[in-house]
């Protein structure tokens, strides 16, 4: 007993004995001077000199600014000793806020994790500037305030084009003023050169129009909606925005109004470009679903009868053509994701109805579809895998098929209408698995590549019995 009651004796000395040393080793800091402004200006790096004291190891001082009781922004500045440390704090400039009391928030914290603050109170105003300046590729516009809106400015040109990519620079404005820029879809502040403003007019090019600027609103213009062959589309709601109206074949459609339009797929089948940046719509006159899709970026064209999406008439030969596709006759190893639109990767078919995609109808019961290899559609050069492409005659079906006659065929790389260039590329196949059973369908051949990015034009013709399917290469 008299051993384990010194046992405990020695542990209890050698904790209090540690405890001290740990007592010894906390230190809170304090902060003994400081200095800044008392009155800044939004887009100002104020200066923030603070003098911190501290016997145990520190491990930064940071500075943060508040408004609203929100934070706003944070500057850190590394502090490993007492001392008298420098920074700058950017006051951010946003919109929508008034003019008003903010406050500043010193903090010195050691590496125990104890720290000491000092909160210290700031006026913060946004500025007037005399002018700002639009900067595009055509040149750089001065933007003048306009009367009686202290905060608006406005610059009105002929400019070269009535779809203008700009940045708005804001001058220094002030002792400790910023030169920055606004940009991108939201008009935010502190913009990079790429982050341009998407202004757009429907205008003659080379007429006058006015481009503004709100710099306490964020409000710019002119934008314009994001619109199909001049009809805008409404709100979108989880990234679609549907219209249906009627459209004529050889109409000009231009794509306003989306600020990234250029990395949108445009579906070739239903548009062909012009040198001035507008479409052609290949198909016939008619009625027409267009869905934008902002999560895939391209529009799904889908024709129409009434209200509902167009199924094949047989009498007349008009109506909706639709394809399908997926794993053709040979699964093999590669990836089952092998037809789809805009791509196979990003939205394969899989041979899901929900998923059937419209051919264009042309006009005389004639139908066609282009499809882009190792974009659209598998490139099919890896041994065993194919795929294949069935017809239908329902908007979302697989149950009513064309019978199909395969009457010009691509052989060999890149492809000749005849068998001299070499082995056949796409065979004419009956469908099993998830395909409608007997199906024909127009399946590639395994291990025979169709090369890389090279558009396939599949035309059906509807007006013989079966249905005649044309392979060419755009």
């Amino acid at each position: 007993m008299r051993r384990k009651t010194k046992l405990f004796l020695l542990l209890g000395m050698s904790s209090a004995v540690y405890a001290c040393k740990e007592e010894v080793q906390i230190d809170t800091p304090g902060i003994t001077s400081y200095q800044t402004v008392d009155v800044a200006y939004m887009g100002d790096s104020i200066p923030v000199d603070i003098t911190v004291d501290g016997a145990y190891t520190l491990n930064t001082i940071k500075a943060t600014f508040f408004q609203n009781n929100q934070q706003i922004a944070e500057s850190i500045i590394p502090a490993n000793k007492a001392g008298t440390y420098s920074n700058k704090l950017l006051v951010p400039f946003i919109k929508a806020i008034a003019d008003g009391p903010a406050e500043i928030q010193l903090m010195v914290k050691n590496r125990n994790f104890n720290y000491t603050t000092v909160t210290v109170p700031i006026q913060v105003t946004r500025p007037k500037f005399p002018y700002l300046t639009l900067k595009t590729a055509y040149g750089d516009y001065r933007m003048d305030p306009l009367a009686g809106e202290p905060y608006r400015y406005a610059v009105t040109a002929a400019f070269p084009s009535t779809k203008l990519n700009a940045l708005i620079e804001a001058p220094a404005y002030g002792k400790n003023g910023n030169r920055f820029l606004f940009g991108g879809a939201s008009i935010s502040a502190y913009a990079t050169n790429r982050d341009s403003i998407p202004f757009q007019i429907v205008r003659a090019p080379g007429s006058t129009y006015t481009v503004s600027f709100d710099t306490r609103s964020f409000e710019a213009a002119p934008f314009l909606k994001p619109s199909f062959g001049g009809i805008e589309f409404p709100g979108f709601t989880n990234n679609m925005a549907v219209i249906e109206a009627e459209f004529k074949q050889n109409q000009l459609i231009g794509l306003d109004g989306i600020a990234d339009i250029a990395n949108w797929w445009i579906n070739p089948s239903f548009l062909s470009g012009n040198p001035d940046g507008t479409y052609k719509f290949r198909a016939m006159d008619g009625k027409y679903r267009i869905t934008a899709d902002q999560a895939l970026k391209y529009f799904k064209i889908e024709p129409m009868v009434g209200d509902a999406l167009a199924n094949f008439d047989p009498v007349s030969k008009t109506g909706g053509v639709w394809v399908n596709g997926g794993i053709g006759d040979s699964d093999g190893s590669a990836p089952k994701e092998r037809f789809g639109i805009p791509s196979m990767a990003a939205n394969p078919s899989l041979w899901n109805p929900e998923k059937n995609v419209a051919m264009a109808p042309l006009g005389n019961g004639i139908y066609q579809i282009k499809l882009v290899a190792n974009q659209a559609l598998f490139l099919s050069n890896v041994s065993g895998s194919t795929v294949g492409l069935a017809f239908y005659q329902t908007s979302r079906s697989l149950d009513s098929y064309f019978p199909l006659a395969l009457v010009q065929n691509l052989y060999g790389s890149p492809g000749q209408p005849t068998s001299a260039g070499g082995t056949t590329r796409f065979e004419l196949r009956t469908s099993t698995g998830n395909v409608s059973k007997g199906a024909p369908i127009i399946s590639t051949v395994s291990n025979r590549t169709l090369g890389a990015n090279r558009t396939y034009v599949f035309t059906l013709d509807t007006k013989v019995f079966p249905a005649a399917v044309t392979i060419t290469l755009e």
